[in-house]
């Protein structure tokens, strides 16, 4: 990679095994799970540049522990190995240490080996210059991809005087904590709302008459033969279709911009994770205005991960596999959109009993869906007064977090060629 850049006076070429461990993670069988032990990461667990836990984290028992996979502050999990050429590659870094967690052997973890230069390695893994070079090494055409540790060992990359590297770290460090605080505060709002939400329409102790809670206070609950539970008198089994309208994206490949057309970031389910990122597709702005995501718009992708999401990141043009849901009878978003995460664990089972490589929920299994809604919107409109707020600064922190990572990728190439300086 050496003359890319000229280099500005005092800079230097270094390749990253002069500075970092390349270290591999740990193999296990299936049968070796358990419910608690040791946390194993795995390319999931990197999301948006960073590496957080997951519900669905496997755990081994204490014979797998092994000191030197085991996390550490500012170490950088990489996807080694994957059928996505998307993935491949994949950094996150560990800003926050949890317990006994260790890395899987689809990743490989880079430490450095002077904390002084932590910082600058992983700001070096998230740069263009870093991806351009590790896309080299995906096969395409092939079910699997990898990355083996000497292609790591082997980068080579400006490196700045040190006195420059630590104010381009100070800085970094500054954007990333930023970053990652909304990443937290929406972890906990979106917690928060669910609470709530459960417990007025799944717990049933909604305010009742006298402003007490519903179940708990008395009040009065009939058996539900559909169901098999009780549920509160006067409410009714209605299904997914009943609170809410499902429309599915087009196969933007159909709709690539014409030469000097405006174009709109395609969402597909990795966008959904990752963000827009540069190898986004781009389809045409011109495409009707239902397929046209806004921030605050609900999303369900239907295949692969089967996930709910409040959409935050940016406009964009919503592509197949993935249902844009809007509100049918009247029924607030709030309500629709947390009645679907309460059902969203249900379709995964169906697609884990189906034995396939993707789970697929079809509009057969939205009308199949079994929900209990109360007789009017009243009580949903009500709740939505105290949720809709706070689903609004969900929105909100996680559009300021694209603009966020955004500036911080503009500047990472100009900061490592020199043609920008931190003061």
């Amino acid at each position: 990679m050496e003359g890319i850049y000229t280099l500005p006076e005092g800079w230097s070429y270094k390749e990253l095994k002069e500075i970092a461990d390349v270290i591999t993670g740990v193999s296990f069988k299936p049968d070796d799970i358990t419910k608690d032990g040791i946390r194993i990461l795995r390319s999931g667990n990197i999301q948006n540049g960073y590496v957080l836990t997951k519900k669905d984290d496997v755990f081994l028992n204490d014979s797998y522990y092994n000191k030197q996979n085991t996390i550490q502050y500012l170490d950088n999990c990489i996807t080694s190995s994957t059928g996505s050429v998307d993935v491949l590659g994949k950094c996150g870094t560990i800003f926050d240490v949890f317990k006994k967690t260790q890395i899987g052997a689809f990743l490989k973890l880079v430490r450095s080996k002077d904390s002084d230069n932590a910082l600058y390695i992983s700001l070096l893994l998230h740069s263009p210059l870093y991806f351009r070079y590790i896309r080299q090494f995906a096969k395409n055409g092939t079910s699997i991809n990898n990355i083996k540790s000497e292609h790591l060992e082997d980068l080579r990359f400006p490196f700045p005087p040190k006195d420059l590297k630590e104010r381009i770290s100070r800085f970094y460090l500054s954007l990333e904590k930023k970053i990652l605080l909304n990443t937290h505060i929406n972890a906990e709002l979106e917690a928060m709302a669910k609470q709530l939400y459960d417990y007025w329409f799944v717990q049933f102790d909604f305010p009742d008459e006298n402003g007490k809670p519903y179940k708990s206070s008395g009040g009065k609950m009939v058996y539900d033969e559909k169901l098999k539970r009780e549920i509160p008198e006067g409410w009714e089994v209605k299904n997914l279709f009943y609170i809410a309208n499902y429309k599915n994206g087009l196969a933007c490949q159909n709709y690539r911009p014409k030469e000097d057309e405006d174009s709109l970031p395609v969402i597909k389910i990795n966008e959904m994770h990752n963000g827009f990122t540069p190898e986004t597709e781009r389809a045409s702005a011109n495409i009707p205005s239902e397929f046209i995501i806004e921030n605050g718009d609900v999303l369900f992708a239907w295949s692969a991960s089967l996930e709910v999401m409040l959409w935050g990141l940016g406009r964009g043009a919503l592509n197949q596999h993935i249902f844009k849901v809007t509100s049918n009878n009247g029924f607030p978003k709030s309500f629709f959109y947390y009645q679907l995460l309460e059902y969203v664990d249900h379709f995964r089972r169906i697609a884990e009993a189906k034995k396939t490589t993707m789970g697929h929920i079809t509009k057969d299994h939205l009308e199949q869906s079994q929900i209990v809604v109360p007789p009017t919107t009243d009580l949903p409109n009500q709740l939505d007064e105290i949720l809709s707020p706070i689903m609004d600064k969900i929105v909100s922190l996680s559009s300021e977090r694209i603009y966020l990572t955004h500036l911080r990728d503009s500047l990472l190439p100009m900061l490592m060629n020199g043609q920008v300086t931190v003061e």
